[in-house]
Order: structure tokens, then sequence, then C-alpha cells
């Protein structure tokens, strides 16, 4: 019965809307937390380091779209923590999603490069090369 209760309970429209708001405040939170990240510029690029220890490469996704780049990772705990009968006796390590965005203008997307090695992923972002004026002296 109380099953029962439960599942018509999470039917209704405010409680999903909760648990989207939810699901969504603790990625913020959770990202800054866990997405540790040093932004660089230089003079013909940019560089972005984030730490993202026990992280599997395979989970990293990073995008540059509309000026902005994108990083993601989603991290699922091993199944170490089950017995023989397939049970969880304690699990405190969580399958956590961290997001990052930032923005770069007149960045070239076509020769962007990231490299993950040692926990630590490094995306570098060259610059577009603008027309630069330089003053006409008059004589």
């Amino acid at each position: 019965m109380r099953q029962q209760l439960l599942r018509h309970f999470e039917k209704l429209l405010p409680v999903k809307i909760l648990r989207q708001v939810h699901h969504d405040v603790d990625t913020a939170v959770t990202s800054r937390l866990v997405m540790k990240t040093d932004v660089v510029e230089h003079d013909d690029d940019y560089t972005v380091t984030a730490a993202l220890p026990g992280f599997d490469k395979n989970a990293i996704n990073v995008q540059y779209a509309d000026d902005w780049l994108t990083l993601t990772a989603t991290h699922q705990p091993d199944a170490f923590d089950r017995d023989d009968d397939g049970r969880v006796l304690q699990r405190e390590r969580q399958v956590a999603t961290a997001k990052r965005r930032f923005y770069f203008k007149n960045v070239r997307a076509e020769a962007i490069q990231a490299h993950f090695e040692a926990g630590l992923l490094t995306v570098t972002l060259p610059k577009k090369v603008t027309a630069t004026t330089s003053q006409i002296e008059i004589q």
C-alpha cells in the first residue's frame, strides 16, 4: 500500500519539478567542488586545466560551441561494495556528474586540443589571429 502511494506521489508534477531542481542545484554545487579548474590566458592561446581525480578518460566530454567550452565528467562508482549476493552493504560514493562552462571568444575551434593524464584534463584553445592595425606616421 505504501509503495503504491509513493508511486502515485512521484507522478505529481510539483514533485517532478522539485526533483529536477534538486538535481540541477546538486550538479552545480558538485561541479564546483569536484572539478577544480584553472584558466590561463597566454599571448596566443588559452589553457584550461581541470582536476578530475578518479574519473575515467572515456567518461569525460569536451565540447566547444557558440564560444562556450563545456567540460562534462561522469563518475560511476565501482561495484566493489557488493557482497556475494549482490546486496549493497554501504554506499557513500554516488554517480556524480560535474559540468563546467567557460566563455572564450575568438578561438580557432578546429585547433582545440585536449589531453587527460594523471587526473588532470588540459584543454588548449588557440586564439584566432586578429588583424592588427598599425599607426602610420604622417610625413
